[in-house]
This record gives structure tokens, C-alpha cells and sequence, in this order.
């Protein structure tokens, strides 16, 4: 099923988004389609009894991060000329998917996540914390949580390279409700996709670098011993001075959570947060 549900959304988040709404452990999910695929998707919902709502407006992504996630987009006329994306709002209820529809266009950002399954905390730290200039609440997470060790489930820094067990910003790395909602996403993804489930896991394993400007870091096959890390493998979103750093020492010392040193370099900053999560 997931493999069929990629060939339709193309993306693995996006297309398991779809898979928990057909299993039925979600209530109500959004996600962005291109216009001119909407048609396609719209077939292969309708075939499986998914009742659908779309918006009364198309967005275009800002993708300065990854090409698989975007935080940013901007609202644009419907019938615009200019190509861009629908938000659908999916549900087996067809009352739930026209009321999440409601609440995006009122902007009711506590509404809507309620709808979509969120943890009342974590809809209450997005509604306080969200704004356009301040869409990506990774670090405002970060802030939230003590120290920088966590638990692999709520690894949201992972969803840029297509990876991730949560759709929503958990109000912190240790927030319990956001991990049991992981956990039996995990189970869905297990039972439908062994190796997914596995590949999944590995990478969600990892040491997380997370920059406003620099670009995303995961640092994987790492081992810990104290505040020393070591590790094999870097995957990025930005070819930036700091990837360079990160590929050509294999090593780093975390002093916080917002200050680790790689070779000499003394990396700091409320822009940076580096995160540990198994």
C-alpha cells in the first residue's frame, strides 16, 4: 500500500499522512497537492472512500530548507494563472474535513490541529508561538525541552529529508502524547512496510544539527561517550560551511543544546540547536 500510495503523493510523509486516515488511527489530515495532479488524487480518494475538502486557494511552497518539506508557503488566487498547491483536507468523516477546511481559512491554528489529532499541548504551543515570520517552531521545541538527549520518536528535524513519525510540532522533545501518537504510527508503517519501518528507525537514530541560515544536519551510525559524539555519515540540506565542517571531522563536543565545538570551532547561537535523539 505505501508503495502505491508514493506513485500518487510521491512523498513517504505525505503518503503515509494518507495511509493513517485509511487505517483509520487518524482522524483528519491535511496535505499540499499540486494543481495539476489534483485530479489524479482526487480518483484514488474517492476509490477509497476518503471523503475530501480542498481549499478556496492555492499556495506557493518556500522550500529554503528541503525539497521534501516546507514550513513557509504564501496564499495565492485560486485561479491564478501562477502553478502552485491545494491544500486537501482528507477524513473518512466528511463534516470533520469540511471543518478543518473552516478552521485553516479562519485561521484558527488551535482549532484546526485539535482536528487533525494533535496533542491539546502542542496545539496550544503552536497557536502561541506560529506566526509568518516564525514558521519553523524546531528550535522554539528545543527551547522548550531540558538538556539535548530525546527520544528517536519525536525526531521533527528528520522530516526534511522525508522522514518522520509526527506531523505536527511537539510543544517539547519529551512531550509523552506526541510519543505515543509516534509509536503507533511506527506500528501502522510496521505493518505495511518492514523495510520502511526499518529505514525509519535508523535514521530517525541520529544527531540532529539544526541551523535558521546554515542548513539541517543529521549525523548518523554515531556513537556518544559523555558530551563526545562520533559519527559516519552526514546528510544535509544545504552544501554550507558548516556541512564542510561536519563531513571532514567526524567528530564533535556538545556544550548545550544551542553550543557544540568541531575541531576548533566554536559553534553558537539561539540560530543553532543540536539535538540527540535515540
Amino acid at each position: 500500500m505505501i508503495q502505491e500510495l508514493q506513485q500518487i503523493f510521491h512523498s513517504i510523509i505525505k503518503s503515509l499522512e494518507v495511509l493513517y486516515v485509511i487505517e483509520g488511527t487518524k482522524p483528519c489530515t491535511r496535505i499540499l497537492v499540486f494543481e495539476d495532479e489534483l485530479g489524479k488524487v482526487m480518483n484514488f480518494l474517492q476509490d477509497n472512500k476518503i471523503n475530501v475538502a480542498i481549499s478556496d486557494f492555492k499556495v506557493l511552497k518556500q522550500t529554503t530548507q528541503s525539497e521534501f518539506y516546507s514550513d513557509k508557503s504564501v496564499k495565492i488566487d485560486k485561479n491564478s494563472k501562477q502553478k502552485g498547491y491545494f491544500f486537501v483536507y482528507l477524513s473518512k468523516n466528511m463534516e470533520m474535513a469540511e471543518k478543518a477546511k473552516l478552521m485553516e481559512e479562519q485561521n484558527n491554528h488551535f482549532g484546526l490541529g485539535l482536528l487533525l489529532g494533535y496533542p491539546k499541548c502542542c496545539c496550544e504551543f503552536f497557536q502561541k508561538n506560529f506566526n509568518e515570520n516564525n514558521a519553523d517552531l524546531t528550535l522554539k521545541t528545543l527551547e522548550n525541552s531540558d538538556g539535548y538527549e530525546f527520544p528517536l520518536y519525536n525526531n521533527i528535524a528528520a522530516r526534511h529529508f522525508d522522514v518522520a513519525l509526527l506531523s505536527h510540532f511537539p510543544h517539547s522533545f519529551e512531550c509523552k502524547p506526541s510519543i505515543e501518537i509516534a509509536k503507533n504510527n511506527l506500528k501502522i508503517i510496521q505493518k505495511n512496510s518492514t523495510k520502511i519501518a526499518g529505514l525509519f528507525t535508523n535514521i530517525l537514530q541520529s544527531v540532529a544539527i539544526y541551523t535558521l541560515e546554515g542548513g539541517i544536519f543529521l549525523l548518523r551510525k554515531h556513537e556518544k561517550v559523555n558530551d563526545e559524539v562520533v559519527y559516519s555519515d552526514v546528510l544535509t540540506t544545504a552544501k554550507s560551511k558548516l556541512y564542510y565542517l561536519l563531513s571532514s571531522n567526524r567528530k564533535l563536543k556538545i556544550i548545550d543544546k544551542n553550543n557544540f565545538v568541531v575541531n576548533d570551532a566554536n559553534i553558537k547561537g539561539e540560530n543553532y540547536g543540536v539535538m540527540v535523539f535515540s
